[in-house]
């Protein structure tokens, strides 16, 4: 009889109210291997930029979770099918270290004299040795420049949005910085090898985060007060 009652309440229940019980329901449930199941909604919310500054030293992010953030970035929403993606990886200890090393010399190159900051030099050197990986976010520009350089930038940036979803899912921090030095000066084109139209749009840290790391909750106002609906 119970059964029976339980079962005519949900049948009564609003859609609605349905619906938001079967996603926190389906977001709480785990593989055998104690692995998160993700909705697609809760995948989104808890998507988190999570900077070097909290990444573990001590633990590296599996090469085959990289391998599935690149790909997920390759199914990203490309105008005309030109998939302007384009990543260079820097994945060497060695590798990270030269293009810490690299920006910190731009920087101190670009900016006046008096206003170089040791600190901002030496956090640009971090960053990198302390991330797994370091993947250079660019844009690759058709020849025929057929589609607008607007459109092909939101290619890019859905890609970047596909590789953050993934490394969430795994439980990797990321994090998309677009400072001035990598994307508005030509040393940085040229240390990446881009053509003369490719675009560098900015440098994606990839770590794993510590233990201990502060999670912040994300916070946005009501969806109700950004849409308009007209009937």
């Amino acid at each position: 009889m119970a059964t029976w009652t339980a079962v005519a309440v949900a049948a009564s229940a609003a859609g609605v109210g349905l619906a938001l019980y079967a996603l926190n329901l389906r977001a709480s449930l785990h593989t055998g291997r104690g692995e998160r199941l993700w909705t697609a909604e809760a995948l989104v919310a808890a998507r988190r930029s999570v900077f070097p500054l909290d990444y573990d030293r001590d633990r590296a992010v599996p090469r085959a979770v990289l391998d599935q953030m690149l790909e997920s970035a390759n199914w990203a929403p490309t105008h005309g099918r030109t998939e302007p993606w384009r990543f260079v990886v820097f994945a060497s200890p060695a590798a990270r270290r030269a293009l810490g090393e690299f920006l910190a010399t731009v920087y101190r190159t670009t900016v006046a004299p008096h206003k170089v900051l040791p600190s901002k030099c030496q956090k640009l050197v971090d960053n990198c040795a302390t991330s797994s990986y370091v993947v250079a976010i660019c844009l690759k520009r058709q020849k025929r420049g057929k589609i607008p350089e607007w459109e092909e930038v939101c290619a890019v940036a859905c890609a970047v949005q596909n590789m953050h979803l993934v490394a969430t899912a795994h439980g990797v921090g990321a994090y998309w910085s677009s400072g001035a030095i990598t994307t508005e000066t030509q040393k940085m084109k040229a240390y990446l090898q881009l053509g003369d139209a490719d675009r560098c749009l900015g440098l994606f840290y990839v770590g794993m985060p510590k233990p201990r790391a502060v999670r912040v909750q994300g916070v946005r106002k009501p969806i109700e007060d950004k849409v308009v609906w007209r009937e």
